[in-house]
């Protein structure tokens, strides 16, 4: 009889057990891979060129707090990166250090869960200071060239990126001039106009100068990268496919 008591106390202690270690995995799942790639935006440079805190840093923040979060990676960020570059980064497949433990940049696609792009901001920049005259015409034409190098990118993705690219666009600032603040908003229709990425409109978040306290620079305040991270995380939080 004894026997008996000290079998069913040990079964219900394993049966605890188990029960603690379902809820443990249920809860701490702690296996989404998330990556950034892109510019300076997507690398947190703030409003005097520091490399601060960016969205990206919030968003893997948000992900840890939410016990999911296994790897992030924002090592394919730079300030003057472009959509060319980029491009080429993925069909060298390209390592950004020498560390074993560094992983190159295919690997990183295909390990991800979430990804997070700001591109081509960079590309208008120099369309613009290399297109003769600065005529309605030639502009319009740098721009197809920009369209189909962003649409060649996403392609290029995809082929080891399966899920949602989360395309964050761009917003004006006082730093630029007039002509290419209003060439922004024709960029931004250039992520809005791909079928295969999820546009996340900033915009309206930069109306006030609030987040933008440098007129000499375009990049926000950690805060305002906070407000970007927000609008990120909500947008992911509406897809079905995703478990937030």
């Amino acid at each position: 009889m004894k026997l008996l008591k000290k079998h069913y106390k040990l079964l219900i202690l394993l049966l605890i057990c188990l029960l603690i270690f379902l809820i443990y995995q249920t809860t701490n799942s702690n296996n989404l891979n998330y990556t950034a790639l892109g510019d300076g935006y997507a690398q947190g440079i703030d409003s005097y060129g520091r490399i601060d805190y960016g969205y990206s840093d919030f968003i893997k923040d948000y992900y840890t707090q939410k016990n999911k979060l296994y790897y992030y990676s924002k090592t394919f960020t730079q300030k003057d990166m472009s959509i060319e570059m980029l491009y080429n980064y993925i069909l060298i497949n390209k390592k950004m250090k020498a560390k074993s433990t560094e992983k190159n940049i295919r690997e990183l696609l295909r390990e991800s869960d979430y990804l997070t792009l700001n591109i081509g901001i960079n590309d208008l920049l120099y369309k613009f200071s290399t297109t003769i005259p600065l005529t309605d015409n030639n502009l319009d034409n740098s721009l197809q060239e920009i369209a189909t190098s962003f649409n060649k990118l996403i392609f290029e993705i995809k082929k080891y990126y399966p899920n949602n690219i989360y395309v964050i666009g761009y917003y004006p600032s006082s730093s630029y001039s007039f002509l290419i603040n209003n060439y922004i908003s024709k960029l931004n229709n250039i992520f809005k106009n791909n079928k295969n990425v999820i546009y996340i409109d900033i915009e309206n978040i930069f109306k006030t100068s609030e987040f933008l306290p440098n007129p000499n620079s375009p990049y926000p305040t950690t805060a305002g990268y906070k407000e970007i991270a927000t609008k990120i995380i909500n947008s992911m939080k509406n897809e079905k496919n995703l478990e937030i």
